[in-house]
């Protein structure tokens, strides 16, 4: 039983892809990858992009706005609790 479980584990593992093309090419062919967001954005053409889809640009950075004024009030409630906190441990 265990031979035919080792043989069939084996015969999928020899049959199975390597190496899946998923169209992104080799890595590192094209030269390095950028390293950092603020890379990328000035790797890419992102002026062109948004000139193609004014609606979809408008959308996304109407998101990360809403996004970062969600994660400052929060972190502003944070500050506050530990303020609160320390004002507490201080009586």
């Amino acid at each position: 039983m265990i031979i035919r479980a080792i043989f069939w584990i084996g015969l999928v593992a020899f049959l199975m892809p390597h190496e899946p093309d998923l169209g992104f090419g080799r890595p590192g062919a094209e030269g390095p990858a950028p390293k950092t967001i603020g890379g990328l954005i000035e790797s890419t053409n992102v002026q062109s992009a948004c000139d193609r889809h004014a609606a979809a640009c408008a959308h996304g950075l109407s998101i990360l706005d809403g996004f970062q004024a969600f994660a400052v009030r929060s972190l502003d409630e944070v500050r506050a609790d530990i303020e609160a906190h320390k004002s507490r441990q201080a009586i």
